[in-house]
């Protein structure tokens, strides 16, 4: 009798459906789902380490950094302008002209009769393709962290061109730099003074907006020590920091307007700061800011609760908190007290991936390339899934813990994209082959090896490889020769179930 093979479409795979030809194992996808990584194997410290400083791990890089060590690919990545990107940014900025622009070149690129989100379009589309392919993914995973810390959708009009700017010259230029720079570029970036409402903040009128965004969310913490008379002393200071109004009524850039400004006396959390000082009030606030305890505190919290843990280890967020005090707000010096830590070294599997992770560490992990269909899809995915870029419609940013994303909508959002790359690739030209992954394999179990050293790269369970053998082998034997066509679909299947397994969702 010849061979039939399992029906490979993306409702047989979410529901278990079979054909009436189908025989064997009677566990549908979404039952052996739930018994696969029961007991996950421990990944090995490289595979941790990229794990949660990529968009995911690739194979390429897993095996570079197992022969470099950790210390040194952390040194690598901490330097990014010293990695080869193969032409990737020359390549981007020659697609996507908007991101390279003067904030008034991007007002007129975003002016009728242009599309008003042209370059925001453009920029989130780089930062698909960059988390996707650049070799500097550390200092990508920062920027989405800073980008997150920081906060701005693209809810109103004038953010449609004003973030494009803020993403280049505030966020990516900071991410791995010193957080007093970062903390002082962003109060002048013409997209947080529009998004947060500093520029109406006047002395006849003050907004108190900012002010209690930058205490509550970006440095102090909501339990950082400040009071209802601190924000309203910080809105005071920051009277005057606005935007300007050309002749045609289009926004540009900072200026600050000292005849909106109040120029009396002012006390911060305990600092006096003396009338007269224009400007400088709001310099003078942003500098105590950035140097407060609680600050400190708050920015190694968000790194450990990024990095190791949704329930950040108290020892090791005093350990960054001290180090971030010391050098002064240096990122990189926290990144590697962090990453040096037994807490970092024994986090495996702490942290669950958000859509954006899952979605672009899956097409890291087949090798996809970025073409225009890929990116489509990606969006729509990240659309699906409630993660797009610059998306998040409060100042507070995306959750980074496991409860806010793990519920029924999302993974089955999950189980789709991990059967439409199983199936597909993902989308035409994502250059994904399956035939490659596999080969040189003529039996299911030397497929699900395969798979599971260029694909999932790290060990399985003993007991989660017989249950994929089983499954993959559909009532026969795991090491019989098959025909490359049931072969290929039976490890389709495979595929579709290791990238939504627990294995895969944690990294």
């Amino acid at each position: 009798m010849q061979a039939t093979s399992r029906q490979s479409t993306r409702r047989a795979f979410l529901t278990g459906a079979r054909s009436e030809l189908d025989v064997g194992v009677s566990a549908a996808p979404p039952e052996i789902l739930a018994k696969l990584g029961a007991a996950l194997p421990a990944p090995d410290a490289t595979y941790l380490l990229q794990s949660r400083t990529s968009f995911g791990v690739r194979q390429d890089q897993l095996a570079r950094g197992r022969s470099v060590g950790t210390t040194v690919w952390i040194e690598e990545q901490l330097a990014p302008a010293s990695l080869n990107d193969g032409g990737l940014e020359a390549a981007i900025a020659a697609a996507l002209p908007s991101l390279t622009m003067s904030l008034p070149e991007i007002t007129a690129y975003t002016s009728p009769p242009n599309p008003r989100y042209r370059a925001a379009a453009e920029t989130i589309t780089a930062t698909s393709v960059r988390q996707l392919l650049s070799p500097r993914q550390l200092y990508e995973v920062m920027v989405e962290f800073w980008t997150n810390h920081f906060n701005i959708d693209l809810g109103g009009a004038a953010l449609a061109y004003f973030k494009p700017w803020d993403d280049r010259e505030v966020v990516r230029k900071h991410a791995l730099g010193n957080f007093r720079d970062l903390l002082h570029a962003s109060a002048r970036s013409p997209a947080m003074l529009y998004y947060l409402d500093n520029f109406t903040n006047v002395a006849s009128g003050p907004n108190e907006n900012y002010a209690r965004e930058l205490m509550e969310l970006h440095t102090l913490g909501i339990t950082g020590g400040y009071t209802e008379t601190d924000v309203k002393e910080v809105a005071r200071c920051f009277t005057g920091w606005g935007l300007p109004r050309t002749s045609d009524y289009s926004l540009t850039g900072f200026v600050f307007r000292s005849q909106f400004h109040d120029n009396g006396s002012k006390r911060v959390l305990g600092v006096d700061i003396a009338a007269g000082g224009g400007e400088q009030d709001g310099v003078r606030v942003l500098d105590i800011l950035a140097a407060h305890p609680s600050t400190a505190r708050l920015i190694a919290t968000k790194l450990v609760r990024r990095f190791v843990s949704d329930v950040p280890p108290a020892a090791l967020v005093d350990a960054l908190a001290a180090e971030f005090t010391r050098t002064q707000g240096d990122i990189k010096s926290a990144l590697r007290v962090l990453f040096a830590s037994a807490q970092f070294a024994a986090s495996g599997d702490q942290k669950f991936k958000r859509p954006a992770e899952f979605v672009i560490s899956a097409l890291r992990a087949v090798r996809s390339t970025s073409s225009s269909a890929v990116l489509r899809a990606i969006s729509a995915q990240l659309e699906a899934m409630s993660h797009q870029v610059f998306g998040w419609p409060a100042p507070n940013g995306y959750p980074d813990v496991r409860g806010y994303w793990l519920n029924t909508g999302s993974t089955l959002a999950r189980w789709n994209a991990a059967a439409l790359i199983a199936e597909q690739g993902f989308a035409p030209g994502s250059g994904v082959s399956l035939a490659t992954l596999i080969a040189p394999a003529r039996t299911v179990r030397a497929a699900l090896a395969q798979l599971e050293t260029n694909v999932l790269m790290r060990p399985l369970a003993a007991a989660d490889r017989e249950l994929l053998l089983a499954f993959g082998a559909d009532g026969g034997s795991p090491d019989k020769p098959l025909n490359p066509a049931v072969l290929l679909q039976r490890s389709r299947d495979l595929l579709g179930l290791l990238l939504s397994s627990a294995y895969f969702m944690t990294r």
